[in-house]
């Protein structure tokens, strides 16, 4: 098992990514599993990764994370199919501007019910869009990122014990990046 961090999860799991844009998923379990950090789990035809992330609500979080032997396939059948791939897409401004028109237009009665209209305008946006490979100078919209209670990865000794060394991991690298925390 090779963890990796940072930057170079970034890269590979992008260089990834180009290859195959078609059927990912970013799932971000809120309720970790006894360590303090967020499980993240991204999915793709072809293979599963677990990561833990620091934080949700800086920048720059750190994140460190691994391959896991997980059939894809069963994964998809955790994974919702009514969800939006995750992916990049092209922004096509002039249709952004029509639905966030609308939007606002209809923010009257958005008001009076629940936010569920708008989430379908989102969704309904998102799915018209191929996820692409971004291009340098271009625009695109990145996501969806599914929030969920729930970690979809088991926790089964062998995912356990995963979890617990990317989480000794994660607390080395908090260590050389803030040594002056505990």
């Amino acid at each position: 098992m090779e963890i990796l961090e940072d930057k170079i999860l970034a890269k590979n799991i992008f260089q990834k990514y180009t290859v195959n844009p078609k059927n990912w998923n970013f799932v971000i379990s809120t309720t970790s599993m006894n360590d303090g950090f967020y499980d993240a789990t991204i999915t793709n035809p072809d293979e599963v990764w677990q990561l833990k992330i620091d934080s949700l609500y800086k920048p720059l979080p750190i994140i460190t994370g691994t391959k896991i032997d997980i059939e894809s396939a069963r994964m998809k059948k955790i994974i919702n199919r009514n969800i939006i791939p995750f992916g990049y897409r092209k922004i096509d401004p002039p249709m952004l501007m029509n639905l966030f028109k609308k939007i606002s237009e209809e923010q009257e009665i958005i008001s009076r019910k629940n936010i569920e209209h708008m989430n379908k305008e989102l969704n309904s946006y998102l799915g018209s869009l191929e996820p692409t490979v971004p291009l340098k100078d271009k625009n695109y919209l990145c996501g969806p990122f599914l929030f969920t209670e729930k970690n979809i990865i088991d926790k089964n000794s062998h995912q356990k014990d995963i979890s617990e060394k990317l989480t000794i991991n994660m607390k080395k690298k908090i260590k050389e990046r803030y040594p002056s925390y505990g």
